[in-house]
């Protein structure tokens, strides 16, 4: 694996902790947030995940074309996020 992916890897998990704890740290100061905010935080976060899916499984299949990989069948979460992405 190349080394720089490894250091951006490192570093973006160092960020998202980082901002995970000032939030922590700050919301014992805040009120509580309503259902109707989580909920839409949910949402995001799912919409997020269907996002990082499709671009992770389309740079995946990228790679391989242009390494002269033959394509092989789907997976099922593959067949899912094609779905989702609107292909078929």
């Amino acid at each position: 694996m190349d080394e720089t992916v490894q250091w951006i890897t490192v570093f973006g998990l160092a960020v998202c902790l980082g901002m995970l704890w000032l939030r922590a740290k700050a919301a014992k100061t805040r009120p509580a947030s309503s259902t109707k905010q989580r909920l839409t935080t949910a949402h995001a976060l799912l919409i997020a995940l269907a996002v990082w899916l499709v671009v992770s499984f389309n740079l995946q299949h990228l790679n391989g074309a242009l390494g002269g990989q033959p394509a092989d069948e789907p997976s099922t979460w593959e067949r899912i996020v094609r779905f989702l992405a609107g292909r078929t």
